[in-house]
């Protein structure tokens, strides 16, 4: 594990941008469930008016990162070694706040058989 997270080959990078992509849809998902459940509300400010729209949240939140990625990834091709060590960390910070946020839609679904038995 600590291998791949110091890894800034090329081809790691390529497999932790997918990485990245899967948790990025996962959240929505998550997210769009928990809340038809009405025991969760969406806290990130940026997305709490577009949440009300499932159809425009998946688009945003799936078809936005697979064009951004894509670029990004086409940008680090011809990166310099420094550069990538740069990206591998950039990229390190964005798999480890959208593990957290996936780890809390999981504990949340977790506990909501006990906020519905208790609430």
């Amino acid at each position: 594990m600590i291998a791949f997270i110091k890894n800034n080959s090329l081809i790691i990078l390529k497999k932790k941008f997918i990485l990245l992509y899967l948790l990025n849809v996962t959240d929505i998902i998550f997210t769009l469930l928990l809340l038809q459940t009405g025991y969760f509300t969406e806290i990130n400010l940026f997305m709490t008016g577009i949440v009300q729209s499932p159809l425009i949240s998946l688009l945003l939140k799936v078809l936005f990162p697979a064009v951004l990625l894509y670029y990004l990834y086409q940008q680090i091709i011809d990166a310099e070694l420094d550069q990538l060590r740069v990206a591998n960390i950039a990229i390190n910070i964005s798999l480890a706040v959208y593990a957290m946020v996936n780890l809390s839609h999981l504990l949340w679904t977790a506990m909501l058989p006990l906020l519905i038995y208790f609430y």
